[in-house]
């Protein structure tokens, strides 16, 4: 049985529920996952610019976490430029444009290099990898 702790919080703006899970037994600290969560949210959209955030006393209360996780998670989200934390209104996606691109691009090479070493790690050439990876999106575009 994995230890999995899961917070769900929901935007009064756009009245939609976003997961947000974090795994005590990957070896990876809490603050970590919090920050990649959240990162990979405002990636893929889910997460759009003024969305707000939940607390800091709510995440740390929703997942029973020391609050100084949610504290270094939310501390270095707002250092690299994709959350502003606004006193006494609360925690939000920040409303900038190439901070989340710039986000996107770094996720995509992130997990483009992690496909890749998996692949070498399994013996597969570079051209193997290019095939697999040009087939892979021409299947794609023909579901659409």
């Amino acid at each position: 049985m994995t230890n999995r702790c899961v917070l769900v919080y929901s935007y009064t703006n756009a009245q939609m529920k976003v997961r947000l899970e974090l795994n005590p037994s990957l070896g990876v600290p809490i603050y970590r996952q919090i920050m990649d969560g959240i990162r990979d949210l405002i990636a893929s959209g889910v997460l759009q610019p003024g969305d707000q955030l939940p607390s800091i006393r709510e995440i740390a209360s929703e997942l029973r976490i020391n609050p100084a996780s949610a504290v270094k998670a939310y501390g270095e989200l707002r250092h690299g430029g994709l959350i502003q934390i606004e006193k006494g209104r609360g925690t939000f996606v920040a409303r900038r444009p190439a901070v989340v691109r710039e986000t996107r691009q770094q996720l995509l090479k992130r997990d483009l290099d992690d496909v890749v070493a998996r692949a070498k790690a399994r013996g597969f050439t570079e051209e193997q990898i290019l095939d697999a990876v040009g087939r892979a999106l021409r299947k794609r575009r023909k579901r659409r």
